[in-house]
């Protein structure tokens, strides 16, 4: 019960899958899990389905935790799709919060990084991550920096015409000449 608080407090992503066993290997800390959910809907007609084809097993990157590195080693399943005009045959579930298709990262860890890179980028980032034990490259973190969609500025900039801004910078030096 205890553990199952503790867990449930340190990492709220990892309840879409039961965990199965924790182990600290060196300074790594390994979290076996594998998913509970009956069903899977097929990411290409979004037809549910119960049939399981077959398993597989999922090494992620996770956030680390208490100043050691986090791997979760994750079983999910393949599902058969029963719908005629869908043109997936199988499909592999992927877990809310946690997963996304052919990722060998949390989405915490991404999220992290992203952010990451966006303030340090390369060199000082992957220094930041380190620290942080999520390690990544720095061209990992300009791959996820370049990955990310481009926001609109929130305001359009506003455009100053040559004379505008002429009179504009004349002002301001005869109010600090006009202060001396």
């Amino acid at each position: 019960m205890l553990r199952d608080q503790i867990l449930d407090l340190l990492l709220p992503h990892l309840t879409g899958v039961a965990v199965v066993d924790l182990q600290e290997v060196g300074t790594r800390l390994c979290i076996t899990a594998c998913t509970v959910a009956e069903r899977a809907s097929c990411p290409a007609c979004g037809t549910s389905s119960r049939r399981v084809h077959d398993r597989y097993g999922r090494r992620l990157a996770d956030l680390g935790i208490s100043g050691r590195v986090v791997t979760i080693a994750l079983t999910v399943r393949r599902f058969r799709c029963d719908a005629a005009h869908c043109p997936r045959r199988t499909f592999a579930e992927q877990v809310e919060g946690l997963t996304f298709r052919h990722s060998r990262r949390s989405r915490l860890q991404r999220a992290t990084l992203e952010v990451i890179g966006c303030h340090l980028a390369g060199r000082a980032g992957s220094r930041l991550a380190a620290m942080l034990r999520c390690p990544a490259s720095p061209n990992t973190l300009l791959r996820r920096v370049r990955a990310l969609p481009a926001d609109p500025p929130e305001r359009s900039p506003q455009v100053l015409g040559g004379g505008r801004l002429r009179s504009q910078a004349r002002a301001r030096l005869r109010h600090r000449t006009d202060r001396h």
